[in-house]
């Protein structure tokens, strides 16, 4: 499968590169923890994803380019995720994230033989189709009724209990008959995707995430390249965790206010796509050397 995806990038003509594993400044995509390393007396962060060197390589005029790359998310662990995996990202100027989706689709398809037919949905209808409710416009009287087994904590929390009912009552469904792929998503996961409106004008995150067998293969946005609301957004979220160990990678940052071009780029894993095309049932099957034999 390595193989196959060095000769279908070849092909297409992004360009295979190579990313540090220890970095200057942490990645704090949502939902993702961090892991630092004392390097002497310099701190490191090993990365949650390469997004953060493959745009710079991208704002440094390198063009579409390619990385399948360690990556560390310290609070997952389950049959289908690891503390220690690879991810497959690749970014391509002058793209938006609906074209980048028809090239996930065919390289996957030239991966695995599966049929690469996908039915679009966005997150609204996704909610309106399996839960019933708008998750925009749902009370909080409602909401905290839909997601009471999760517990009072998350149940009286609208953006916990929505995200909840998204991971136990949606995802679980899509991807069986066909690829599904999520779009539409809300302002408050936009994370380093820019907006755009729909056709009822609402603003919403222009980005998707895809799914196959009720698991997320990838997670694919047209890239924000506004540096002043990037370094808002990031911001925003280190103080969100309130983790002062979260050092901001400046390199990147700076590399963003000299100018990313318009791009679209996507974070695939690697992993799940060899667990699913193997028929196997955990990601640490398809590892050497899983986390708890490392």
């Amino acid at each position: 499968m390595l193989s196959a995806t060095r000769r279908f990038f070849s092909e297409h003509g992004v360009l295979e590169v190579d990313t540090p594993v220890l970095q200057g400044g942490a990645n704090v995509d949502p939902g993702s923890q961090s892991l630092m390393v004392a390097c002497g007396s310099e701190r490191r962060f090993l990365p949650t994803s390469p997004e953060h060197p493959l745009k710079r390589l991208v704002a440094a005029g390198y063009g579409a380019v390619w990385a399948l790359a360690p990556a560390f998310r310290m609070n997952e662990r389950s049959h289908r995720h690891q503390p220690e995996f690879r991810m497959l990202e690749w970014y391509r100027p002058g793209w938006d994230e609906r074209r980048l989706l028809e090239e996930v689709l065919e390289l996957i398809a030239q991966l695995t033989g599966w049929d690469r037919a996908c039915e679009v949905i966005t997150y609204r209808e996704a909610f309106a189709r399996h839960v019933a409710i708008d998750p925009e416009q749902v009370s909080a009287t409602r909401l905290a009724e839909l997601a009471q087994a999760a517990g009072p904590e998350i149940a009286s929390d609208r953006d916990a209990a929505i995200d909840y009912l998204l991971a136990t009552h949606i995802e679980p469904h899509l991807g069986r008959e066909r690829f599904t792929a999520l779009t539409g998503y809300p302002l408050r996961l936009a994370a380093q995707a820019r907006l755009r409106s729909e056709a009822d004008g609402v603003r919403v995150a222009a980005r998707f995430e895809l799914y196959w067998r009720g698991i997320e293969l990838a997670n694919g946005y047209h890239e924000l390249s506004d540096a002043v609301e990037l370094e808002a957004r990031l911001g925003q979220e280190r103080s969100h965790r309130q983790d002062p160990t979260l050092a901001p990678d400046l390199r990147f940052e700076q590399a963003m206010r000299a100018g990313l071009p318009d791009c679209a780029g996507v974070a695939l894993g690697f992993d799940r796509v060899l667990m699913l095309s193997l028929g196997l049932s955990e990601v640490a099957q398809t590892m050497a050397f899983p986390w708890d034999r490392a």
